[in-house]
């Protein structure tokens, strides 16, 4: 029960202007709920861990439906629960290496898997921009100067590009998960994949965007 209010309290600071704690607290309950009836003890990862992403997307889920938030909080939410759902999916990774006897990654290698997910996660946000602007947003974070305006329009004139040219059925997962705001599960099942397979196609979106944003940031 702590984890679901935890959950609830990383992301209310986003969201007190629409939206009470407690309402927080009672959607981090339902995922937690349903957290306990889908672990899985031998695929790897503790209760706590795999709990902590199913918390993070009813909560995320519940916002969307029921509230009416401003599209700029919305932006970060998406990516905030692309990052958990991507996060997610390498954790199942990585405990399916380890049982397979590979070694958790040390020194260097640690610190290079961290910034991989950190260049992960600020590619899911910059999408999520991306998204915003072909609704006609202006997303700049503050008031750029020129250069710092053409740098932006030149990003996302190349993610725009990298995201056309993905292969077809990732170009359409990105675009119902980012564009429209739908979860993994309710994109794949549009698609019809598993939520499995839709969080690995993700993964390899992101992987494949994440060259262009670092190339450019």
């Amino acid at each position: 029960m702590d984890l679901a209010r935890k959950a609830a309290a990383m992301i209310f600071p986003r969201v007190k202007e629409h939206i009470e704690f407690e309402e927080l607290v009672a959607l981090a309950n339902t995922g937690l709920a349903e957290a306990a009836t889908r672990y899985e003890r031998d695929r790897g990862a503790t209760f706590a861990t795999f709990a902590w992403y199913r918390v993070q997307g009813s909560v995320i889920d519940g916002l969307r439906k029921q509230t009416n938030l401003p599209r700029r909080v919305w932006a970060k939410l998406v990516a905030l629960r692309a990052a958990s759902e991507y996060l997610e999916n390498r954790a199942e990774r990585e405990a399916g290496a380890a049982k397979q006897g590979a070694k958790p990654p040390e020194g260097a290698d640690a610190l290079a898997a961290v910034k991989s997910a950190m260049s992960a996660i600020r590619t899911m946000y910059m999408t999520s921009l991306e998204g915003m602007r072909e609704d006609g947003f202006d997303t700049p974070a503050a008031a750029p100067g020129p250069d710092e305006r053409i740098d932006a329009q030149r990003l996302s004139a190349k993610l725009r590009d990298a995201i056309a040219a993905l292969p077809e059925k990732e170009r359409a997962l990105m675009t119902k998960h980012y564009w429209e705001g739908k979860n993994l599960l309710e994109a794949g099942a549009e698609l019809g994949i598993s939520k499995s397979w839709a969080s690995r196609l993700h993964a390899q979106a992101v992987e494949r965007l994440r060259t262009i944003v670092d190339a450019e940031t």
